[in-house]
């Protein structure tokens, strides 16, 4: 199995596998993704490209990466980490955002946007465009699908074009909804722009399993076997 937290892992240590420090520890303006708690109500694309405006994020040379999304069972944002990667002139801008809407303490559901330049970023290319993952992204929300029992639900995704072969349903994206299709067979792997919704009763903890992960396919996909 799988384990999942809600937390990313530090960008200090992603950036050190990845990348080449030009500067750091910009200043950036610290403003919510998401205005609302109730994700029932909210265009994660409109809310996406309000948010890049604020922050002057290009649109077209911008994409995502580590997006994790935790709900409640009566869909309230718990929390919601993501790292957003600008190309520019200047090399590569690097966002990190942090929330917990729902933590204990005042301090924990302050929104943490953290920003850093590199020179270089390995994978870019694979990663998918922030315009598309947002769209895509409201796609998910609204699907029946998505839906399960448990306490906490965790939408996340890489934002690579990826093998995945986890456990549990599938589904591919038809138009603008999703119809189920059959889950990669033994020594099978699907390759493709993926979303994993997965249940628990806790807010943190996920683990990938037959009942508790359902994965969305958004792209193209490629089927193989393992050798």
């Amino acid at each position: 199995m799988e384990k999942l937290g809600w937390g990313l892992f530090s960008l200090a240590i992603a950036v050190l596998m990845v990348a080449t420090f030009s500067s750091t520890g910009d200043k950036v303006k610290q403003t919510q993704l998401f205005k609302q708690k109730e994700f029932g109500i909210i265009n994660t694309y409109k809310s996406w490209d309000n948010f890049a405006n604020e922050l002057n994020i290009s649109k077209r040379s911008s994409k995502i990466q580590d997006f994790d999304m935790v709900l409640t069972k009566n869909n309230k944002i718990y929390s919601v980490n993501f790292n957003v990667i600008e190309e520019s002139t200047k090399g590569f801008s690097i966002y990190q955002y942090n929330q917990c809407l729902m933590c204990e303490t005042k301090q924990e559901n302050k929104v943490s946007i953290e920003k850093d330049i590199v020179d270089s970023w390995s994978g870019y290319a694979d990663l998918i465009d922030t315009e598309d993952f947002f769209k895509d992204l409201q796609l998910v929300k609204e699907s029946q699908q998505r839906k399960n029992n448990y306490d906490y639900s965790l939408i996340r995704s890489s934002g690579r074009y990826e093998e995945t072969a986890l456990e549990g349903e599938y589904y591919i994206l038809d138009g603008t909804r999703f119809k189920p299709m059959n889950p990669p067979d033994n020594n099978e792997f699907y390759t493709a722009f993926n979303f994993q919704v997965m249940g628990n009763n806790f807010p943190e903890g996920f683990s990938s399993g037959e009942d508790t992960t359902k994965t969305f396919l958004v792209s193209d996909y490629q089927s193989k076997k393992y050798d």
